[in-house]
């Protein structure tokens, strides 16, 4: 362990309640379509890579807020669940938590409507002492200003950042490049990568994005695979045969296994396999913890050693 730095991600991000939903198709504009609910379960991209990463042996812990409604007891008892960290989890009075609507099609990919918590996360207290803790911290940024603030703090208190750019965060090259700059390792999903850069993901293009900053750049590319560049290594990865149920949440889940190997000192190589095996079992069930893997199924998944890995 680091000196004085007992967890070892923390999220930075409100916890989502998702209201889950299945139908054949979304209805057009005025239009109606027959689904069914699948139920309210506990959501949020980074409070997902928070569970994920507390699956693989990791210390995890939350910053951000619930609401005092309903679904604030669902998101705490999740945490606590996966036994991630709530010293830092505020909670607003009067307010309601952020929420989600996530439509399943019968193929498990997932349309979102994502509802936030009003006002500014960064506002809460203790974010520094939660920094000074922290190995390395792990946002989404769509607010540009409170993510430059959240990074200034998070070097001065010698936290490394990580950031997810999907295309609702970073939807063109201006938005992408600001943030990236900023970022110590850098995921994009295929289309966030595409919005980011206005070019299909490729190692050539990874590679030159390493020049605005970031020491890792990863893009999961859902069925097929996954790569990632360093400034010393490349890499990439097809994805483990799997059975779709659901894909919300294997994204984070990608990024957390990621995450846990490179903070476990293995190599990008390794840590490309962990994530892409991660996803793999994650998608089996409805929810985006549903199916959540542990080191053990991730390592097994490895050791059967099912797909390739090619290196350029």
């Amino acid at each position: 362990m680091e000196q004085g730095r007992d967890i070892d991600l923390l999220a930075f991000g409100d916890p989502v309640a998702d209201l889950m939903l299945q139908a054949a198709q979304l209805p057009p504009p005025g239009g109606k379509t027959l689904g069914r609910a699948l139920g309210i379960r506990a959501g949020g991209t980074t409070a997902n890579v928070a569970c994920a990463i507390a699956r693989q042996g990791m210390r995890a812990a939350a910053f951000g807020r619930t609401g005092d409604d309903a679904h604030a007891p669902l998101l705490r008892a999740s945490f606590a669940e996966h036994g991630v960290n709530q010293t830092y989890l505020s909670t607003l009075a009067d307010t309601p938590s952020a929420s989600a609507i996530a439509v399943l099609a019968p193929s498990g990919e997932k349309s979102i409507i994502y509802m936030p918590m009003p006002g500014r996360l960064l506002e809460s207290g203790g974010l520094t002492q939660a920094l000074r803790r922290a190995r390395l911290v792990y946002a989404m940024p769509y607010d540009l200003d409170e993510f430059e603030l959240l990074c200034g703090l998070a070097r001065q208190a010698g936290a490394r950042v990580a950031i997810d750019l999907e295309a609702a965060v970073a939807p063109d090259p201006l938005a992408m490049r600001r943030r990236a700059a900023l970022a110590d390792i850098v995921f994009f999903n295929e289309a966030g990568f595409e919005a980011g850069t206005g070019v299909p993901p490729s190692l050539p293009a990874m590679r030159e994005l390493l020049a605005l900053g970031p020491e890792e750049v990863v893009v999961s590319c859902g069925a097929a695979g996954a790569m990632a560049v360093s400034h010393g290594d490349e890499m990439r990865q097809p994805a483990f045969p799997a059975r779709v149920v659901d894909t919300t949440g294997a994204g984070d889940c990608f990024n957390a296994a990621y995450l846990a190997a490179r903070l476990d000192g293995r190599p990008l190589p390794h840590a490309l396999r962990c994530a892409c095996a991660a996803a793999s079992l994650a998608i089996g069930a409805v929810g985006a913890r549903g199916a959540l893997p542990d080191r053990d199924q991730v390592d097994a998944l490895l050791a059967a050693g099912r797909t390739p890995a090619t290196d350029n």
